[in-house]
């Protein structure tokens, strides 16, 4: 990087800062050191720290950062790891594109580099800075907190001859599946553990969100959920129902001696580096017990808003009402439409350290960083209502309630919404309007609805066109007439488009979900409505009138002609 052959030390020299004699006494010392040569300069007291890396930073023709005046982005820091910083001297100060500037005050650490390459996949630009002030940035943008109590833990196991405790383990069991062992002879002749794993892999190379352990008369039926419907997969012996269950029931510490009694659990597995949770449930019928196993892949990265297939208007419109700061925010629609997807996605889009944001669901389903989530448990007196209860006194910024199923509920829910907490909850009604309905219904006064709830988004999911064999269809005019007036703006007529059948789609045509959405921002007009008990078609049509409510159908529509769906779909979910 140097523009000229000479050492930093006879540069030093040349600019008059350091003598010859000073130069050749330093470098002795820095070879029996070990240390640099501004390191020795300075520690000798010959130069000033600052002195010293602004000369550096000249030799290599890089800038010099003065960072106790420079103003760090905080979201500019998340970029780099804290224990990267540390152990390599050095923080980001701002990114441009793909490039990544870093104060450093060693700019010849290319092992530092390349790591912070491979880390940010990014391009990287280097800055120069002391180390003190490296360190002491490193400190104010990071935290001192986990530096301090790791050396007060360090500290502590001395003086008691222990080690540190371990990191807590996962509760679950975790089994990984054996995908290497060749299996020999057919399926139903291979132990029960092996064709469990079998099953295992093949349902999570599917995309399968569900396996269905069906026993039958004269065999044990097998069938994956694929992109909301169910598919058979394949048709093993009645004689190795028994085992296959027992093996799952070991797995999620369940009792194999209860047939007559449903039961539920939970294990995790291991695959190809990633990590599921498996939540089973027995059933029994007269052929034995029905296992359903749900399948969570916790490897996977969360789904954001504009993935989950808004248009531009609403997304912006959604977006808009989740950065409210109080106020209720209902998602509706029928079990299996993607609702807590959805609540999840707008958690993450607000979830910061700034927050306190607190969850009780029924159940679990994904782990969010800095999020808190709560499982409720009957059994143990944790309802939605008792543990929305003490969440209150948690000091909560944002609170979300996997459904509203009760008057106590909804009460609790509202009450936190009008004391200045953002609530987000789900109901199971067909449209948004019916929402406010399904809360006088329950026996909420309308004063409250009116007061509380700032928005309803109803959903349904509808499966996409398989990329692989996608194929214009000839124009499908109705759902143009039917559009009118939300027909899209284009100069040219819109192509329809169906899948033909591929193996990649399973010869369905599709694959792969996306919602279709009806957003209701309750208004002014809307609130009065709600105070005067009007009937959801009332609210309906004045949101349409004063709020842009645009239906789940015209939404739906909207995406048949996008290319997105099928008018099929569409009729299917939102008739």
């Amino acid at each position: 990087m140097a523009t000229e052959k000479k050492s930093f030390g006879e540069f030093l020299v040349d600019l008059g800062v350091l003598t010859s004699e000073q130069l050749k006494k330093a470098a002795q010392e820095q070879r029996q050191g070990g240390e640099r040569l501004e390191q020795t300069l300075i520690r000798k007291g010959w130069l000033k720290e600052e002195v010293a890396f602004q000369c550096l930073a000249d030799y290599f023709n890089l800038p010099y950062v003065d960072l106790d005046t420079y103003l760090i982005d905080d979201q500019i820091v998340k970029i780099i790891p804290e224990e990267l910083a540390r152990r390599h001297t050095l923080i980001p100060l701002f990114k441009i594109g793909a490039t990544l500037t870093i104060a450093m005050e060693n700019p010849l650490n290319i092992l530092a580099l390349d790591e912070l390459r491979n880390r940010t996949k990014t391009d990287v630009e280097i800055a120069i800075s002391t180390e003190k002030k490296i360190k002491k940035a490193i400190d104010q943008y990071y935290g001192v907190g986990a530096t301090v109590f790791d050396s007060a833990l360090r500290r502590m196991s001395a003086q008691n001859g222990a080690e540190p405790p371990p990191e807590p383990a996962d509760y679950r069991k975790t089994h990984d599946l054996q995908m290497k062992e060749p299996l020999t002879g057919p399926l139903e002749g291979a132990p029960a553990a092996r064709m469990f794993d079998l099953v295992m892999i093949q349902a999570i190379r599917d995309r399968a969100s569900d396996i269905h352990f069906e026993p039958d008369e004269k065999a044990l039926r097998v069938r994956f959920r694929i992109d909301g419907f169910l598919f058979e997969s394949l048709t093993l012996p009645r004689a190795v129902h028994p085992a296959i269950t027992a093996r799952i029931k070991i797995l999620a510490e369940m009792d194999i001696t209860e047939t007559r009694l449903p039961q539920d659990g939970n294990f995790n597995i291991r695959m190809e580096n990633r990590g599921f949770e498996i939540r089973v449930s027995t059933f029994p019928t007269i052929y034995g017990e029905n296992v359903v196993l749900r399948i969570l892949d916790q490897t996977s990265p969360l789904i954001t808003l504009e993935d989950l297939g808004f248009s531009g208007e609403m997304l912006a419109r959604y977006r808009q009402l989740i950065r409210k700061t109080s106020g209720i925010i209902l998602v509706t629609g029928p079990t299996g439409s993607g609702k807590t997807t959805t609540l999840y996605a707008s958690l993450n889009m607000i979830n910061s350290v700034d927050k306190n944001i607190i969850t009780i669901e029924d159940p679990v389903e994904y782990r969010l960083p800095l999020i808190r989530q709560t499982q409720i448990n009957p059994k143990a007196g944790i309802t939605f209502a008792s543990g929305l209860r003490s969440i209150l006194r948690q000091d909560p910024d944002v609170i979300m309630v996997g459904e509203i199923r009760d008057l106590e509920t909804s009460e609790i829910a509202i009450q936190a919404a009008l004391t200045g907490h953002l609530v987000f909850a789900t109901l199971h009604t067909n449209d948004a309007s019916e929402a406010i309905t399904r809360l006088l219904d329950i026996g909420v006064e309308p004063y409250l609805i009116s007061s509380s709830v700032a928005g309803v988004l109803a959903q349904r999911l509808v499966r996409v066109i398989c990329p692989h064999c996608k194929t214009a269809s000839p124009e499908d005019q109705e759902s143009m007439k039917e559009l009118g007036n939300d027909l899209p703006q284009s100069n040219a007529p819109p192509t329809f488009y169906r899948g033909r059948g591929c193996k990649q789609c399973r010869q369905s045509g599709y694959l792969g979900r996306a919602g279709i959405f009806e957003l209701l921002v309750v208004n002014e007009k809307v609130k009065r409505l709600i105070a005067e008990k009007a009937s959801g078609q009332a609210i309906r049509e004045a949101a349409v009138e004063t709020a842009g409510l645009k239906s789940l159908r015209v939404d739906g529509l909207i995406k048949v002609l996008r290319g997105i769906t099928t008018r099929e779909e569409v009729d299917r979910v939102a008739y």
